[in-house]
This record gives C-alpha cells, structure tokens and sequence, in this order.
C-alpha cells in the first residue's frame, strides 16, 4: 500500500514540477514538496551527468550492466546517426508502459539528447520512478560535433541583437 502510494505521490510531483497546466490539490502539496526535496537532497555534487570520455570508456569496456537511451525529439537525428548500441524513445513518450518496459531497473540507464535539455527532464522523471538514470553532460553535442540547429542560432544571434543586461 505505501508502495502505491508512494508511486501515486511521484505521478502528482512530475505533474507540478513538469508543467503549469497540471494541478495538484491543496492536500497533495506536502506529499509533492517531500518528494521533491528527497530528490534535490539526495542528489550528487555530479547531478547524476557522465562525460562523453566516460560513456567512452563503459562502451568499450565491454559491460553489459547498461543501457544507452537517445531521447532526441526526432527519430530522424537518431537514424542519421546515434551513440553505438544506443536505443531510440523520444522524450515524450518516456514514461510510456511500453517504453519503461524497455529499461531494466538494475541496469544504469544512459540519456542523451542535442543539448541536455530533454535529457534532464528525463532522468529527473527516471530518477523519481526509481531508475538509475544519468544523462550525457551537454548531449549530444558532448558526443560530435554537429552544426547548431537554426533554432539554437536565432537564439544566439537574439541575445547578440538584444545585447540583454547583465548584473555584476
């Protein structure tokens, strides 16, 4: 029972902490606040990230007590290229039954996106369902060189235009 409760607690969490658009009662907040402050607590002075040397050194090793997960939005960067013996599911489909009956528990579960950012979003889900997941530092990114996206480059040449304050 406190088991399913528990598990109960970690969905409303990942509902509050993932989006504005899920509510979460004024009694489930308690339950949200400690699970989230378990999680925050608990974590490494690594954030759980791995360098690209590291995932270098497990895939040669030879191991098998990992699984490597590319989270790219686009299965299309998946096929033109991935991290050897990595596995595709997208982001947002992580937490599908179907998709998590792909992770085993006791292995260490390897993330990787572009940049690190649906990376991080998966590994804190992972993370709080009990998974030993890590995520690749920088993504991609960290693994090959790949020319920045045109949406990465607006944003950069935004910040150069806008020239925004910065306080010192």
């Amino acid at each position: 029972m406190r088991k399913k409760i528990m598990v109960i607690v970690m969905v409303i969490a990942l509902a509050v902490l993932c989006s504005a658009s899920f509510g979460v009662a004024e009694s489930d907040l308690e339950g949200v606040r400690q699970l989230a402050d378990k999680y925050l607590s608990a974590m490494p002075d690594n954030g759980y990230y791995f360098s690209a040397d590291e995932l270098v050194k497990r895939i040669t090793s030879g191991r098998q007590d990992f699984v490597i997960v590319d989270v790219r939005e686009k299965v299309d960067k998946f096929k033109s290229g991935h991290i050897p013996g990595a596995i595709y599911i997208n982001f947002k489909d992580i937490a599908k039954p179907e998709n998590l009956a792909k992770l085993p528990k006791e292995k260490d579960i390897l993330l990787y996106c572009n940049t690190g950012h649906e990376e991080s979003k998966v590994l804190m889900v992972l993370r709080m369902m009990g998974y030993k997941a890590y995520a690749l530092k920088f993504g991609y990114v960290a693994w090959k060189k790949e020319k920045p996206t045109e949406m990465m480059m607006s944003v950069i040449d935004n910040a150069d235009k806008k020239n925004y304050l910065i306080e010192r």
